[in-house]
């Protein structure tokens, strides 16, 4: 089932460039990620070549991550090398350059999708239901779940139902305060390194 469609957030001043930059910076130390809870998850992720930082030598933790973004990351966490899909959504020209090739490669696995009107949505918020989407077609399941056990089940779509339950067993995405979901809350990018990290674990456990 494809997503709905997700409000677009003001772009970010086209200075800060994309997240992830094209050259990386080895043993790169973030600027902006002392004490922060995912601190441990950033480094490692950058360690294993999953995100790079900013050229302003930030990470910023909290900002939240777009469609693009996220097919960035999980390409580059999954080692994508397959053939690329020819982009044929209708806002295909609103995908960076510097995305392009992930958001080609992961549709050709059929790990991302577009909407129901055939857009990508690039600059949209990466909302927790998408990506527990995306994270239980990275690890080949099927989820046929009823119900995910989160204090806020009613509130998840009816297409991630299933992934919100999958993800919360293996531990990948799991409950905020009283063990909510917050479905259509956008992920951070602090958040999605953590989920990022788990989804590998898990997949080395298959």
């Amino acid at each position: 089932m494809t997503p709905p469609v997700t409000p677009n957030v003001p772009k970010d001043d086209p200075k800060d460039g994309p997240v992830t930059p094209a050259i990386p910076v080895p043993g790169h130390a973030f600027a902006d990620i002392g004490g922060h809870w995912a601190e441990a998850n950033i480094l490692e992720a950058e360690k294993k070549g999953i995100i790079t930082g900013y050229t302003d030598g930030s990470f910023r933790p909290d900002r939240t991550v777009t469609r693009a973004e996220f097919a960035v990351m999980l390409a580059k966490a999954l080692k994508l090398q397959n053939e690329e899909a020819v982009l044929s959504f209708k806002d295909a020209d609103r995908i960076g350059q510097w995305a392009r090739t992930a958001v080609a490669r992961a549709v050709s696995l059929g790990l991302i999708q577009g909407d129901k009107n055939s857009n990508f949505r690039p600059d949209a918020p990466m909302t927790r239901s998408e990506m527990a989407v995306m994270l239980a077609r990275a690890l080949n399941l099927v989820p046929d779940a009823r119900s995910a056990g989160f204090a806020d089940d009613r509130d998840i779509p009816v297409w991630a139902v299933g992934a919100a339950a999958e993800m919360k067993k293996l531990g990948i995405m799991q409950g905020k305060g009283n063990n909510s979901f917050f479905p259509k809350n956008a992920a951070t990018r602090a958040e999605t390194v953590t989920v990022l990290l788990r989804m590998l674990e898990a997949k080395d456990q298959e």
